[in-house]
């Protein structure tokens, strides 16, 4: 499902107007330091069942977080990130999205002690009802 979410969102033209190839899931690379960029984290993957033994559909939820150099242009990218996803039903890289719903988002702080620039973000969370054909 990852790396079919990730070919989603790189096939959408904004998306890639904005960060091309810059999306990573969990910790990022030291060699990415290219603004902006979306960085992805698998918050939620139960395993669902039913009375036969797992069922062949899953709900994953995605905190998608976007990076970028100023508070406005993180908001651009969150809102290009939304219209990709929300409401999104297809196959992509082989898996089958039945429906991806955006269920929340947040702005992010960047600085930490230390930090000599500013980092802005702004985060969704997605719920995804998925399965492999």
């Amino acid at each position: 499902m990852k790396a079919a979410l990730t070919a989603l969102l790189l096939a959408d033209p904004d998306l890639g107007a904005r960060v091309g190839s810059r999306i990573h899931w969990g910790v990022l690379p030291a060699h990415a330091a290219a603004l902006p960029y979306l960085n992805l984290t698998l918050v939620s993957a139960p395993v669902d069942y039913t009375l036969d033994g797992e069922a062949a559909t899953s709900t994953s939820t995605v905190q998608i977080d976007a990076w970028a150099s100023t508070a406005l242009e993180a908001e651009q990218l969150r809102w290009d990130v939304r219209a990709c996803l929300s409401g999104y039903r297809g196959t992509r890289a082989g898996v089958t999205f039945a429906r991806i719903f955006v269920s929340g988002s947040r702005d992010l702080s960047g600085r930490d002690l230390g930090d000599l620039s500013a980092l802005f973000g702004a985060s969704m969370d997605v719920t995804i009802r998925w399965r492999v054909p």
